[in-house]
């Protein structure tokens, strides 16, 4: 099984599907949860920054199942 990155995820997070939404946000959880397993988030500002925007358009979204 391929490493999932930031490059990964940058793509994941755009999905519209909440079945996959979930998915995603359990895998980005156990990654940047454990740093070795993630050292290029700190290297790329700019794909963090587009993670962190559609994370956040995820919070504000009126789907009750992906609404925290």
């Amino acid at each position: 099984m391929e490493v999932a990155g930031m490059d990964y995820f940058c793509d994941q997070v755009q999905q519209k599907d909440v079945g996959r939404r979930m998915q995603v946000g359990q895998e980005l959880l156990e990654y940047l949860g454990d740093p070795g397993r993630s050292p290029d988030v700190e290297q790329d500002q700019q794909r963090l920054d587009k993670v962190i925007d559609e994370l956040a358009a995820w919070v504000n979204s009126s789907n009750f199942k992906v609404r925290p």
